[in-house]
């Protein structure tokens, strides 16, 4: 029985789909104000510096070779997924500048980027995670509580992490807030007994709006404006009875001075 084009595996490789990848991406793809460029040459010099989450890397080449992807080595599938997650960050960045938007790719490095990765991903079994202003490549059976272990799990760090989401950030506000509420909780007799009525109003921006689980009805109508402005009403709250601890320590210090 003759089986269907739609239906006919595609047998190649990780490997062969990122030689595929690579030849047109080091092809010149991008036109720009009059010029052509290969995409990592694009990338390079309007892009590459505006990503915040380059470490202390200045291109593409070392950033690549951070991440497992060597000219002279073989690539593994760990340095593939490494690299096409990095693509899709690349991507995000490259939507969210409007003076690049005027780019224009080939017809070949297009159907790379548009098409063949997110077709690659989901048959490689992942999916792209979009958390703000970063994308993440996870199994595709990944669960809301698995989202939470991309952020730290110690309180301090939660707050530093907290403290350098831009405005924005409002899914990973979510996810810090989450946090730091569960290691509360855990000793949530000692936070009440600093402010009950200010761990009761952390409970209900936790609990109705949208920090865990869906929102509570009656909160339908806050824009993302009012929510944003309620979480870091939420972390300040939370910072003041963590710190509670602390600042009792110290009066009961200068008391016995």
């Amino acid at each position: 029985m003759r089986i269907p084009i739609f239906n006919l595996d595609n047998k190649n490789t990780y490997k062969d789909e990122y030689y595929k990848i690579s030849k047109v991406l080091n092809s010149k793809c991008i036109l720009y104000e009059k010029s052509t460029y290969t995409y990592f040459e694009f990338i390079d010099k309007y892009l590459f510096h505006h990503w915040k989450y380059r470490k202390t890397y200045l291109d593409c080449n070392s950033y690549m070779e951070f991440i497992g992807i060597n000219k002279n080595k073989k690539i593994s599938e760990e340095a593939f997924l490494n690299y096409l997650e990095f693509l899709l960050n690349i991507q995000l960045l490259f939507e969210s500048i409007k003076k690049y938007k005027s780019a224009i790719f080939t017809d070949q490095a297009s159907s790379i980027l548009f098409h063949n990765i997110p077709l690659i991903i989901e048959n490689m079994g992942y999916q792209a995670i979009d958390i703000d202003d970063k994308v993440y490549l996870l199994k595709q059976d990944i669960s809301y509580e698995d989202l939470l272990e991309l952020v730290p799990n110690n309180l301090y760090e939660l707050i530093i992490a907290y403290n350098l989401i831009e405005n924005n950030g409002i899914k990973t506000k979510r996810l810090i807030l989450n946090k730091i509420y569960n290691i509360m909780n855990k000793d949530i007799d000692k936070y009440k007994s600093y402010n009950n009525s200010i761990f009761l109003c952390i409970k209900t921006i936790i609990t109705k709006m949208g920090v865990i689980g869906e929102i509570d009805k009656k909160y339908n109508n806050l824009t993302n404006y009012k929510l944003r402005k309620y979480y870091d009403y939420c972390f300040q709250m939370m910072y003041y009875l963590i710190k509670s601890e602390a600042i009792y320590k110290y009066r009961d210090e200068l008391k016995a001075v």
